[in-house]
């Protein structure tokens, strides 16, 4: 009986073993994202450098570089940029290159999601504050 039942099992697992042969075929396709920007609302201000922190996601994977802009109701300084790849980000930092904007960025640089922080200049005492907004194109 015990010998009937074990090649019966043996029988059972050999004629299933073919079922769960064999290829299995999985689609793999990549589409780029696009090209945002995240700012707070921020302002110059009289005797006062103000540093804004700006979130800038290339995912368009086309490496094309980007140029970020600043819009202001009076013209102000820019004192500095830096750049850091964001937390949990794989980057490549921008490379600053000559062209229009605070920021134009060289091709293939510039890519994944890059936290900035650009630092504007003091306004002159007794000035009226300055609203400050971005763009990136």
């Amino acid at each position: 009986m015990r010998r009937l039942l074990v090649s019966g099992l043996v029988a059972s697992l050999l004629t299933a073993a073919p079922a769960l042969a064999g290829n299995v075929q999985v689609g793999l396709a990549l589409h780029g994202g696009g090209l945002s920007l995240e700012a707070p609302a921020a302002a110059a201000l009289a005797g006062k450098a103000v540093q804004v922190p700006v979130t800038v996601a290339d995912a368009r994977g086309s490496g094309a570089g980007w140029t970020l802009q600043l819009v202001a109701g009076s013209p102000v300084t820019i004192t500095g940029i830096s750049a850091r790849c964001a937390a949990g980000s794989t980057c490549t930092l921008p490379r600053a290159t000559s062209g229009a904007g605070i920021l134009h960025v060289a091709a293939d640089s510039g890519m994944g999601v890059i936290d900035l922080v650009v630092t504007v200049a003091p306004l002159r005492a007794g000035s009226a504050s300055v609203p400050l907004a971005f763009r990136v194109g």
